[in-house]
């Protein structure tokens, strides 16, 4: 997704805990942007957290007993919500 969608800057973390961030054009902090899919994810019924110095980072942090499917089901949500930033 971070090659398909510029916006996305930076893609970290280690095992299920992991952080998108957002920036503009220029590489500044994009908190407008991190919300936007954040919202968009919650509006289709998962739960994102919004995060860092900036605000910019969207945090994921599901459950130690989520399965393969449901973290399919959530990297769909969030290709979809990545669509409204364009």
């Amino acid at each position: 997704m971070q090659e398909e969608h510029s916006v996305i800057r930076d893609v970290r973390g280690r095992g299920l805990m992991v952080g998108v961030e957002f920036t503009t054009p220029d590489s500044r902090p994009d908190s407008t942007t991190a919300k936007v899919v954040q919202q968009a994810c919650l509006a289709s019924n998962m739960l994102l957290l919004t995060c860092g110095s900036y605000d910019n980072v969207i945090r994921w942090i599901p459950p130690l007993i989520v399965n393969e499917d449901q973290i399919g089901q959530g990297l769909q949500i969030f290709a979809e919500a990545l669509l409204k930033t364009t």
